[in-house]
């Protein structure tokens, strides 16, 4: 079982490398497009790579979604891996 933690440190590690920054750059609340400017298809890179470490789907329009941090990101596949759980 994935702790929240665990998750927003993987995710974390995952925006850092699709922004190529230091993952001690990302802060949880830093906004994916708005403040790390990165664009659609470098979040659906994100979704994908999540996709392959979490082994679960991971819906890209939900990260694409306006105003998205870093949290809601791991919250959305800590989401998605509950899912995969129960299903």
């Amino acid at each position: 079982m994935t702790t929240h933690s665990d998750t927003l440190h993987r995710i974390t590690a995952i925006v850092a490398a699709v922004a190529d920054r230091p993952a001690d750059e990302i802060a949880p609340e830093s906004r994916l497009v708005e403040d790390l400017d990165l664009d659609s298809l470098q979040v659906v890179e994100i979704a994908v790579r999540a996709e392959e470490q979490f082994r679960t789907p991971v819906d890209d329009a939900l990260l694409a979604e306006q105003e998205m941090t870093v949290a809601r990101c791991a919250q959305v596949v800590a989401e998605a891996v509950a899912q995969g759980i129960l299903t």
